[in-house]
């Protein structure tokens, strides 16, 4: 029996791109096409290349996978159209927001939100990771220009139908022991390369509680050694690593009792679930699916204000033992039971069949 041949179109070959590829592969055959469109001066090259790859391919496929729209989202669905091949996007986060404020959200860019908003017009369907990035209310951030984000407030008009499919995670591999926990540690995933991004993902503010808090200790895992360089001032009790294997990132979310998420904007954040499924608990701002995914396993902040922040944290260093150990159970039941990798990959299967 032939197997249904799928395109999938990425900016990157992260974690996540590469888990829906692996699950892809097992149904069907995945044609997997790659490239970084970071550097503006090479955008017409991106283009060309994309343009020849998808003369080649797009006859031979039966459908169109795009994570994220933007740039390379453009020319997929417009031979997704002339071919009539069905054409998904999953939109992650960054192309349904605009932050112009720290320079973050691809809609804050009047050409590049052209390409997203033709792309979404053309596209079979949008695959949202969750509900907010349709639409949604920012209130946490206090230095914000637009209090509502999401695509249907960006894109009124817009009829493309959409379904909401949530990241999915393995249970099995992301596992540990709460009895092995260092008590008031604190950690936090964020890929970071500038300031603007240190901000995006909260950095700032664990910084700032460090520096409150000096006989908690907080690990921070993502800096690239070159923005590292540009810190002027790391409180002693905080330990940053840059790039970490899977493998290695498993032995310190099984150590940290704690895990942070005190971003400005969110989609649908991987490192707070796989972290939740080490028995991390979670504390996360009220942004994106983080409310939906900690649910009433953690603690969510309501406001980007330091004062607010500090006052809060207190609150949650005075619980006691039993009732963090309960938290931490009931944090990895939440995402083992609401977001496992099958929910995906089921409703994966249910599009490309």
């Amino acid at each position: 029996m032939k197997k249904d041949v799928v395109l999938y179109i990425s900016p990157s070959d992260s974690e996540f791109v590469k888990k829906d590829i692996n699950f892809l592969n097992s149904h069907c055959k995945v044609i997997h096409y790659s490239q970084d469109w970071g550097n503006k001066a090479q955008i017409l090259k991106l283009f060309l290349n994309q343009f020849f790859f998808l003369v080649k391919t797009v006859r031979k496929s039966d459908s169109i996978f795009i994570m994220f729209g933007g740039y390379w989202s453009f020319l997929p669905s417009i031979f997704g159209k002339i071919f009539n091949k069905r054409v998904y996007i999953i939109l992650g986060g960054t192309d349904c927001v605009s932050f112009p404020s720290i320079n973050y959200g691809s809609l804050r860019k009047k050409v590049l939100k052209k390409f997203i908003h033709w792309s979404y017009r053309m596209a079979t369907r949008l695959l949202p990771v969750d509900d907010s990035l349709v639409f949604s209310e920012n209130i946490y951030y206090e230095n914000r220009v637009f209090n509502n984000q999401g695509f249907k407030y960006f894109f009124p008009k817009l009829k493309t139908p959409y379904s909401v499919i949530n990241n999915g995670f393995n249970p099995a591999f992301f596992n540990g022991n709460i009895n092995h926990k260092t008590q008031n540690s604190f950690i936090s995933v964020a890929l970071t390369d500038d300031f603007n991004r240190f901000k995006l993902k909260g950095i700032d503010k664990i910084f700032f509680l460090a520096k409150e808090f000096k006989d908690c200790s907080f690990t921070i895992v993502g800096l690239k050694d070159q923005f590292k360089n540009q810190l002027k001032s790391v409180p002693k009790n905080i330990e940053i690593l840059s790039f970490l294997s899977q493998e290695d990132l498993l032995i310190h979310l099984n150590r940290s009792e704690f895990y942070l998420q005190l971003s400005i904007s969110e989609g649908f954040p991987n490192a707070l679930c796989e972290a939740m499924l080490c028995g991390c608990i979670p504390i996360g701002s009220k942004v994106g699916a983080i409310p939906k995914i900690i649910d009433n396993t953690g603690f969510l902040m309501e406001s980007s204000n330091n004062n607010y922040i500090k006052k809060e944290f207190n609150k949650i260093l005075t619980i006691n033992i039993s009732k963090r150990k309960e938290l931490a159970k009931s944090a990895r039941l939440r995402v083992e039971n609401e977001f496992h990798i099958q929910n995906r990959e089921d409703k994966f299967l249910d599009l490309i069949k």
